[in-house]
């Protein structure tokens, strides 16, 4: 009888630190804010809404020309899918999945026609962004800025 109780206590234990431990993430908002831009060469010009990251973006990519098409902010549960659409007839989806530490793991999804043309995983640390080079576009490339802080 002693071994039932004990059993059950510990699955008890089990249950109430799964019950006390996840809704803290599973209510979290992340708040993700996508940028995309458009990158290319030729004359120079920057825009004005990429003064806080330009200094990333020429340490990183060697484009002489950055436009911000497109600054959206997600308010995002964890796993569920945020959209922005890109030129081309294109779509981002990101998805908050889980935070590992202080870090805010990322499914990324870049779509055409429905279809998956690059996804990638990322783990970006709270309050940060990071830049990914996307698809081709006209004469540079597109570039997509994502940050993300859990509130």
């Amino acid at each position: 009888m002693g071994g039932f109780i004990k059993t059950i206590l510990i699955l008890s234990g089990i249950s109430c630190f799964y019950f006390f431990t996840q809704p803290a993430v599973a209510k979290s908002q992340v708040l993700t804010d996508v940028k995309v831009i458009h990158a290319s060469t030729g004359t120079r010009y920057v825009d004005q809404g990429l003064k806080g990251i330009i200094s990333e973006l020429e340490s990183v990519f060697k484009y002489t020309s950055y436009r911000l098409l497109k600054d959206q902010k997600l308010n995002l549960n964890f796993n569920q899918k945020g959209r922005v659409n890109l030129p081309g007839k294109r779509a981002l989806v990101v998805i908050p999945t889980d935070m590992k530490g202080k870090r805010i793991r990322y499914q990324i999804n870049i779509q055409k026609n429905n279809h998956s043309i690059f996804q990638t995983r990322v783990l970006l640390k709270n309050n940060s962004s990071i830049t990914i080079g996307g698809p081709q576009f006209k004469d540079g490339v597109l570039l997509l800025n994502i940050s993300g802080s859990v509130q």
